[in-house]
């Protein structure tokens, strides 16, 4: 049997909450989450999703002010040919499928379809498995940690903490100063082991000069996966692979791969060997898992990342691709109460020992959000439909 929803209201939260530490990489540092929330209502029910806005990952969309204002305009624009209407989640899903949107607001298409997942799932009474009609492969999901940039002493604590908690692979990330990277992957090896799985995050920083002296410090530490050396529409990754001194490295696309086609390119050039599939970044759920289906039909492999500071919503998600997608070679998110000093949602999704973490079954998209909490942790909010006055 079909439900059906019409959806009434629609309202975008900014946040800030602080987090525990602050945390750097080459392209930015944070101190606090800045997640765009959005709130669907309809018929008794509602729904809740998140957007990551990260102008160096998908693009610009505005900031301060114009952030929320224009990040409203894009859901207004995603949700007008739903509105006035009663609408299955079938319905929904073929329009996401053919729906166009540039690289800027597929964030904000993430936030739209996780709120509509997550209205649908309580209007049928079935999880989130129920709705997609596809189940888990797996039960539980293992994640790995992240070692930002930071000063050495600062290093060692986290490094010794992932030791004590049994964190079995780690992305470092790393800017230009070879002479930190070279500390770091050192401090690395000394406190985790030779054995232990150590990747690189570059987050773009690096020139093909920098990049070539880098892979001789990886390789020289056991280090050879890296992350987005160059960039989007880089042509420097072409010469990387062709040089030297990247035989027996593997590199990974991250702000390169957004849409379909960046996947479809990578496959037919041989430009990469992974991608990191992130729910904000890439549009959601349904996107990122068609893109790991384009992926492995076109040789690439896959991993499911995240963006720094997600709430328990994003948290949730993930582990609803993770627990489907049995292919993704590394599995990054569910930082939690490690990262943020608060949470808008009531459960907890951080990861246990070993970076292990159930899987949610009977509730929905898994989380419910905490009204209260939400509007002490939002700076800003705006009515994205209907229009103020009407």
């Amino acid at each position: 049997m079909k439900q059906y929803i019409k959806l009434d209201k629609a309202e975008l939260y900014a946040l800030k909450i602080p987090f525990k530490m602050d945390f750097t990489h080459a392209m930015a540092s944070r101190s606090f989450s800045d997640s765009l929330i959005l709130k669907i209502e309809g018929q008794g029910k509602r729904g809740f999703g998140e957007a990551i806005i990260r102008d160096y990952v998908s693009g610009e969309i505005g900031e301060n002010a114009y952030l929320l204002e224009n990040a409203k305009e894009i859901i207004a624009k995603i949700f007008e040919p739903l509105m006035e209407k009663e609408i299955s989640w079938k319905e929904v899903k073929e329009y996401f499928n053919f729906l166009s949107l540039k690289s800027h607001e597929l964030p904000l298409l993430c936030a739209a379809e996780t709120a509509l997942l997550d209205i649908f799932c309580h209007t049928s009474g079935g999880d989130i498995y129920d709705v997609l009609k596809k189940g888990p492969v797996r039960q539980s999901v293992q994640y790995g940690g992240i070692l930002p940039i930071l000063p050495f002493s600062a290093a060692e604590y986290f490094l010794g903490m992932y030791e004590r908690a049994n964190i079995r692979n780690i992305r470092i990330k790393v800017g230009t100063d070879l002479d930190y990277n070279e500390e770091i992957f050192k401090l690395s090896r000394e406190k985790l082991g030779r054995d232990f799985d150590l990747r690189v995050d570059a987050n773009a920083s690096w020139s093909l000069e920098t990049a070539l002296a880098c892979l001789k410090v990886c390789r020289k530490y056991g280090i050879f996966l890296i992350e987005e050396p160059f960039g989007r529409n880089s042509e420097e990754i072409f010469f990387l692979l062709k040089a030297p001194e990247s035989s027996d490295f593997k590199f990974v696309a991250d702000e390169s791969a957004l849409t379909i086609n960046d996947i479809e390119s990578m496959a037919e050039n041989k430009s990469y060997h992974m991608i990191n599939l992130r729910l904000s970044k890439n549009g959601g759920l349904l996107k990122i898992l068609k893109l790991a289906e384009i992926a492995e039909k076109g040789g690439l492999k896959y991993q499911i990342g995240c963006h720094v500071g997600e709430t328990g919503i994003l948290s949730a998600v993930g582990r609803v691709a993770a627990s489907i997608l049995s292919g993704a070679m590394y599995v990054d998110g569910s930082y939690d109460s490690y990262l943020l000093s608060q949470n808008i949602t009531s459960e907890d999704f951080s990861f246990g020992f070993g970076g292990v973490a159930e899987i949610i079954r009977g509730q929905g998209l898994g989380f419910m959000v905490d009204e209260n909490k939400l509007e002490m942790l939002s700076i800003g909010k705006t009515r994205c439909f209907p229009r103020v006055g009407t």
